[in-house]
């Protein structure tokens, strides 16, 4: 037994090693690099330079993915899914097909649940009415699909998912000024992750007894038997092929911290998988229940982004402006606020001994001063006392670059961009001029502009 388990353990490995060099894993990575591009530039849009960069987002993300697929490759191949079984030929292309519409619909619940039903429709009504169908290829490998294997793969990448996010969804974070519904301008997160997956998957074919080769498996496997009938003197032989998927994360934190905000999300989507996993598993032995699984899919992944985008709307903000002084809703690492201990939820009271008024009456009160600046506040109910030395360098980088900002028609991009120079981004004023929105998606906006012209 043991040679069995090194004999599939070699295999497994070096097609696992395999998948990392495919180029549908290079697709999966470009789309990963455009969507961290995207949002670096929309960093350098708002405080004239890059918090995340590019490289660094694409090598955490490619870490934690390919730790996730050799989880999900490990249990695809104990269950003995094949690629025939869970439709991954057909899950692709609607998946970049949605991805059109939406970045966020690049996801295997949406386009699995479509797949799942155009299975169910070929199967009880496009056939049954239409017979000859049956020998188009494409029809034939739909037919092929076992929708509780294809539930299984969407419920064990979304376990995979939720672990993802709660280990480091919330690393790149990125602050931004966010304008609600209401009007109010507040500081907010937006958390963007996106993981490229490798995986090996199982190729199933019919051969003749006499031509079988390779390592024998127990008797007891492949857990979930295929739909293929090998029929009289003929058997089903696996194959270990390298595959690739993609997993992603987007959220907005307003009302809760980066970190609270992603416990939350991979709590609930773990419910989610687990759920999703028991009716496929379940689907297997009682058909019935496969209907309610191929809904439940799409469906409640749907409902429960909806209903965390409720829950945090529900709650006050976290990033308001406040009484108490200036908080701080970043401190970036590296920076002369970070160095002299200011930290994330600080609200400054006093430069010097003296009350700064608002954002703009902070930075100046910092600009009177020549290398060293007191700031007095309060942290987690309990007060403090730092000192933000600045460079010579920095001081004078800063001095000049805030007085000619000043000077050029009191801009707000200007006052936020000299902040950023110090390390610190401030909640901003409810009536901000600088704010992003957020908008639904118009998969049309382009022609729709074309025909203005």
């Amino acid at each position: 037994m043991m040679q069995l388990f090194i004999e599939i353990g070699q295999i497994f490995v070096s097609t696992f090693m395999l998948a990392l060099v495919m180029p549908i894993f290079w697709i999966v990575l470009f789309l990963v690099y455009l969507q961290y591009r995207k949002q670096a530039t929309t960093e350098e849009k708002l405080y004239g330079r890059t918090f995340n960069r590019v490289g660094r987002q694409i090598f955490y993300s490619l870490i934690l993915g390919i730790a996730g697929g050799l989880v999900a490759s490990t249990i695809l191949v104990f269950l003995g899914l094949s690629l025939e079984q869970i439709g991954l030929y057909f899950i692709w292309p609607v998946a970049l097909l949605l991805l059109l519409i939406n970045p966020r619909y690049l996801c295997f619940s949406y386009a699995g649940g479509i797949v799942a039903v155009l299975v169910l429709f070929a199967r009880h009504i496009l056939v049954p009415l239409f017979p000859v169908l049956a020998d188009n290829i494409v029809i034939e490998y739909l037919l092929r699909v076992h929708i509780p294997a294809l539930l299984v793969l969407i419920g064990l990448l979304h376990l995979v998912e939720a672990i993802l996010i709660y280990v480091g969804g919330h690393w790149g974070r990125s602050p931004i000024y966010l304008k609600k519904e209401s009007g109010e301008v507040v500081g907010a997160f937006s958390l963007q992750r996106f993981w490229p997956v490798p995986l090996v998957a199982l190729l199933v074919t019919v051969v003749a007894q006499p031509e079988i080769v390779g390592v024998t498996m127990p008797d007891w496997w492949p857990i979930l038997e295929p739909m293929l009938e090998p029929g009289e003197g003929r058997t089903l032989q696996y194959m270990l092929i390298p595959v690739a998927a993609g997993l992603g994360y987007g959220d907005i934190a307003y009302s809760s911290t980066p970190r609270e905000r992603t416990a939350y999300s991979a709590r609930w989507l773990g419910v989610y998988s687990v759920v999703l996993l028991l009716v496929a598993v379940g689907a297997e032995y009682y058909p019935f229940l496969v209907l309610p699984g191929v809904l439940f899919a799409p469906v409640a992944h749907e409902l429960l982004i909806l209903y965390g985008k409720r829950e945090e709307e529900s709650k006050p903000p976290r990033y308001r402006k406040s009484d108490e002084g200036i908080l701080l809703m970043d401190v970036l690492p590296g920076t002369a606020a970070s160095q002299a201990g200011l930290q994330q939820d600080d609200v400054i009271k006093a430069v010097n001994g003296e009350i700064p008024r608002d954002n703009r009456d902070l930075l100046e009160k910092i600009n009177e001063s020549y290398f060293m600046v007191l700031l007095e506040g309060s942290r987690n109910g309990e007060t403090f006392s730092n000192v933000l030395k600045k460079r010579t360098r920095e001081e004078a980088d800063f001095r000049a670059s805030f007085q000619s900002r000043m000077r050029a028609s009191g801009s707000s991009h200007s006052l936020l961009r000299s902040y950023v120079e110090l390390g610190m981004i401030p909640v901003p004023p409810p009536d901000s001029p600088v704010y992003l929105e957020m908008r639904r998606p118009d998969p049309l906006a382009r022609f729709k502009r074309k025909r203005k012209k």
